[in-house]
């Protein structure tokens, strides 16, 4: 295939995108990559990271084979990159090489097992570290190699337009400030006869170059802005209208090149772990380069299409120039669109997938965002248009928004995963309970994580809405249909994986197409949030719960994120909490987490263990019946742990009646905390024991200052060894 290396270079300098994997780490990755596809025995057993970062014979073999196919230099940025990633993805530290140096001797590595692709099976367990082959090594690392620079090229090359309307732009900006100079020149001078003397005849150095901006100027003025399009005496062209040779000139260029950039450039070979045939290959990396420059060129429509257009002013071009730019441009992204839908239809048809497709909210959206922008080009003919502008006019800008939206799905996809939800709302606790079922086998929650949350079938379903994830739980589902309770897992099957999405900046994530079918772990997530409704969309979900004659009721929900960062409250020995309301969502995944760690599965030795020794959770809500409620389900597994205690306080003492208080197994008060002698008396035994302490906190605004207060008031006191986290509870 043909490969434009002299564009590749040229963008390069120009810094328009570089590869989203370093050069220097992707040595190690294909080598973590190809050992995804290998099984160990040993624990930990299961999950991609938890494997990769800490079973002692997988993480040896990874270590063996960078010391044979890496340099020093990518082995020490490609394993410091292997450990950053079990750090933020995985959450775990990555096994030292120190712990299994006794594995990675010469003579140990000489005598490891040389494994080929393909050569061993999901259900075939390792039980010693092995070596991939040379020829295993090369396929993965040429699949990577690939694949960074077909998604370095789709976004460098959508952003050639920009490069291109650019230059036509300067030129233009270049040509009117010269006609604006030899005007002021004239202008300063005694009359039209004393100029074209000066200009002909110049006297000084500054005269010398005016001649050739006459020349230059005449010759474009003669040849490009009056001249007809072509040899022809009239505007239209191939159907097309242009005003002038410079319209028509401009707008070819721009067809050519974004046709040849369409179907240049791939990185195609025999052995690609993703996508084995070169077909495969090509009608994917095609697919996805129609789509990204589509959607690049949806930004110039809008620019030359507006009316108060700053650079009419620039450039003198008048709107119905920039009219016929955006017309031609507009053209371009929706036969690219077009194209890039056949071809994904094409792609799932072959993989005999295409019906399970229109299941998915991405390619719904997609096609609906496809249709419209086709109808809008057949809208927007000569005839149509100028028959009824004003209905044209209205119509146009509405279904171009539709298009916008119908693209927001699809290139948001990296983050935003569509979901089924169940929702209920309870009077008497006057909280909407959201339990959402991410369709996304990756997606990993961890403490102090928030989503941004749509409801799409809206009249407003691009708003969106930010909550903390207050609890969650997964079941993983093996091919034969055994499960297990625990974290998602991260495998998938990139060659199925939408446009632009994680997988893409990712590549080590997925298996094999005909292995992942039959073996990989299906996830059941479950993201629990609680939301107070107040107004709006909120208020909303309310009205629906309580229109609805069965709860919980179905819903679909779109997730954005995750976002945020978690605080390691495991490295202290005691732990406060002060809630309030739904702010309790930032308590629990802790406490989850603080569950997980006291397990201690991974060792005295492991950095995996938590040095806490006590959490005490103080918790203030309106009503008891969301305390009970939170308290009988999430909250519940703690109770009966001596490393924890809490109390809770309900600020509405008239909302129930005592027979309520008995029904939690926890202690509840009436009104609210005095967090001053809490955090003091706290603070002085943290300081009398010399344990470390972190006070956590997440409430409205009164309740952060009162406790903020009184642990500077603490602090100021001598007791040094308090930390204060305040997670926001107002977005």
């Amino acid at each position: 295939m043909l490969r434009l290396e002299w564009l590749v270079v040229t963008l390069s300098a120009l810094g328009t995108w570089g590869a989203s994997l370093p050069g220097d780490v992707r040595c190690v990755t294909a080598l973590y990559s190809a050992y995804n596809y290998i099984t160990f025995a040993g624990l930990p057993a299961k999950g991609m990271f938890d494997t990769r970062c800490q079973n002692p014979l997988k993480v040896t073999s990874i270590y063996a084979a960078s010391e044979i196919y890496c340099r020093d230099t990518e082995r020490v940025a490609g394993l410091a990159q292997m450990a950053a990633e079990c750090e933020e993805f995985g959450h775990h530290q990555l096994l030292p090489r120190e712990a299994v140096a006794g594995n990675l001797t010469e003579d140990a590595i000489r005598g490891m097992r040389i494994v080929k692709y393909a050569e061993l099976t999901r259900s075939d367990v390792m039980n010693a570290p092995v070596m991939i082959s040379a020829s295993y090594f090369n396929r993965v690392y040429n699949t990577i190699e690939a694949l960074q620079f077909e998604t370095w090229s789709h976004h460098a090359f959508g952003f050639v337009g920009y490069a291109y309307w650019g230059f036509f732009i300067v030129l233009a900006i270049g040509y009117r400030l010269c006609g604006w100079a030899t005007y002021q020149r004239r202008d300063h001078n005694t009359g039209a006869g004393e100029i074209e003397s000066q200009i002909y005849n110049p006297t000084g150095s500054w005269h010398t170059g005016l001649p050739l901006i006459r020349d230059t100027l005449g010759w474009l003025q003669t040849h490009l802005l009056v001249a007809p399009p072509f040899t022809s005496r009239g505007r239209e062209v191939l159907l097309c209208i242009f005003s002038n040779r410079a319209e028509a000139l401009a707008v070819s260029g721009f067809w050519i090149i974004s046709i040849t950039l369409s179907f240049v450039g791939y990185r195609t070979f025999e052995g690609n772990i993703y996508w084995p045939d070169i077909p495969s290959q090509i009608l994917r990396y095609s697919a996805d380069r129609t789509g990204i420059m589509s959607f690049a060129n949806i930004p110039l429509l809008w620019l030359f299409g507006g009316r108060n257009n700053i650079l009419i002013w620039a450039t003198g071009w008048s709107f119905a120039t920039f009219n016929v730019f955006h017309r031609h441009v507009a053209r371009v992204a929706t036969l690219q669109a077009v194209a890039h839908t056949i071809l994904y239809l094409i792609i799932y048809y072959r993989t005999g997938k295409l019906w399970r497709a229109f299941n998915k909210t991405y390619i719904v959206w997609g096609l609906l965002g496809v249709l419209v922008m086709v109808f809008l080009l057949l809208t927007s003919l000569d005839r149509i248009r100028s028959g009824t502008y004003e209905i044209f006019l209205i119509v146009h800008v509405l279904l171009s928004i539709l298009t916008l939206v119908g693209c927001f799905y699809i290139f948001r996809l990296n983050k935003i995963r569509a979901t089924s939800a169940r929702m209920t709302y309870d009077e008497a606790t006057d909280v909407v309970r959201l339990e959402v079922l991410p369709a996304t086998p990756f997606l990993s929650p961890s403490p102090g994580d928030y989503f941004f949350l749509y409801q799409p079938f809206r009249w407003t379903g691009w708003e969106s809405h930010p909550f903390t994830v207050g609890a969650w739980s997964s079941q993983v589902e093996s091919a034969t249909g055994s499960s297990r309770t625990g974290k998602a897992t991260d495998a998938l099957d990139l060659s199925q994986q939408p446009l632009l999405s994680n997988a893409i900046n990712q590549p080590d994530e997925p298996l094999p197409a005909e292995e992942c079918e039959k073996e990989c772990e299906v996830s059941n997530l479950k993201a629990i949030f609680w939301i107070r409704p107040y107004n709006g969309w909120t208020q909303h979900l309310r009205q629906q719960c309580l229109r609805s004659k069965v709860q919980p009721v179905e819903t679909t929900i779109l997730l954005e994120g995750p976002y945020g960062h978690h605080f390691p409250i495991w490295n202290y020995e005691s732990v406060l909490m002060i809630m309030g309301g739904t702010g309790i969502a930032s308590a629990v995944p802790y406490l989850q987490e603080h569950i997980r760690r006291s397990k201690n599965e991974w060792g005295e030795s492991s950095k995996e263990k938590t040095y806490t020794r006590d959490i005490e959770l103080v918790w203030t809500a309106r009503q008891i019946g969301f305390l009970n409620e939170v308290a009988n389900r999430e909250l519940q597994p703690l109770l009966a742990r001596q490393d924890f205690q809490a109390t809770f306080y309900a600020t509405r003492a008239f909302t129930c009646s005592p027979d309520d208080l008995n029904e939690s197994a926890c202690d509840i008060k009436l009104g609210r905390p005095h967090l001053q002698s809490l955090i003091m008396s706290r603070a002085s035994d943290a300081s009398s024991a010399g344990v470390s302490l972190v006070i956590l906190v997440c409430g409205p605004a009164g309740m952060a200052d009162e406790a903020r207060a009184a642990t500077h008031l603490a602090m100021r006191q001598g007791h040094s060894s308090i930390k204060y986290v305040e997670e926001s509870f107002a977005w």
